[in-house]
Formats: C-alpha cells, structure tokens, sequence
C-alpha cells in the first residue's frame, strides 16, 4: 500500500508560534513536576489515586504513584515533541487530497494540530496533578471528576477542529 508517495515532497518547520506552544508545554511540564515536589514532603504516605463519578475516592495509592503524572506528560511530551519537530509532515495522513497547491497550508496545520494537542494534554495532565493534591491537602470537598472527564474529553475533540480546517484549505 502507498500512502505517502502522492503527497508533495515540501518542507515544512514549526512557526515561530509553534516554537512558542513548545516552549510553554516544557514550563508547564516543569510546573507539573515542581507542584508534585513543592507537596510530596507534606503528604502522607496513602493518597487518593482515583475517584468515582460523584467525586469521591475509590482507590488509594502510595504517595510515589503521584510521580507517574507528571513522567508520563514528560514522555508524551517528548514523544510528540519530537514528532513535531523531526517528522515530515508529508509522511503524515491527511483527511483531504494533498497537492502541490494546498500542501505547504495542510502540512502547516498538521504540525500545529500536534503541537496544540500536545499542549492541551500537558495542561490537562497538570490539572489533574493539581486537583489530586488539592484533594490529598484537604483544600476542597468533592473533586469534581466531571469537569475532569470533560476536560479529557475536550482534548480529544482538539484534532476535530484541525481536521475541519483541513477540508476548507483543501476546497480553496
């Protein structure tokens, strides 16, 4: 099968405001990482690890699993970072035809769908790190597992908005 050999072969590098979302995704990474070491001292050695849809807590762990958060937002980080920045964009799979007209647009928005996303994720990974700890140090009630669920949720619909702005470049 030959995906990739009708796709033009043109070069295309994140923007100076992709740079710009990648370089904000490394602090907030970092924020994520420092929030868990600014607590982990204080907390006891049981923590709430998952809640139930009302809220409550239904699974316990010990304080270290509070680590896997911000490590694994760093690897997904990294990974798609490094997809962002390495990767040809024209060894990417497109919803729409890609021709030599339309593709420096549609690799442009690839590489900005990867780039957004990736933000989003790491966002949602330090809220929900901080919502943890908040809960853990007593500073609210009930967590709201909604609101987190939507949040998750939301992250996922992020590509959708790429992929509608693919189908307009490749109409013009």
């Amino acid at each position: 099968m030959k995906l990739f050999n009708d796709h033009p072969k043109i070069e295309v590098t994140p923007t100076a405001t992709d740079k710009k979302l990648i370089k904000i995704g490394w602090l907030v990474v970092a924020l994520n990482a420092g929030v868990v070491l600014l607590f982990y001292f204080d907390l006891p050695k049981t923590i709430p690890t998952h809640f139930n849809w009302e809220g409550q807590v239904d699974g316990y762990g010990h304080k270290l699993s509070l680590w896997i958060i911000p490590f694994i937002s760093a690897l997904m980080y990294m990974g798609l970072g490094f997809m962002i920045t390495k990767m040809k964009p024209y060894q990417m799979n497109y919803p729409v035809k890609v021709t030599e007209k339309n593709a420096p647009k549609l690799y442009a928005t690839a590489l900005r769908m990867v780039t957004v996303m990736n933000l989003c994720f790491v966002i949602a990974f330090f809220i929900t790190t901080t919502v943890i700890l908040l809960k853990v140090k007593n500073l609210v009630d009930a967590v709201d597992v909604q609101l987190l669920i939507g949040l998750w949720i939301l992250n996922g619909l992020v590509p959708f908005y790429f992929i509608y702005k693919m189908f307009t470049l490749s109409d013009r």
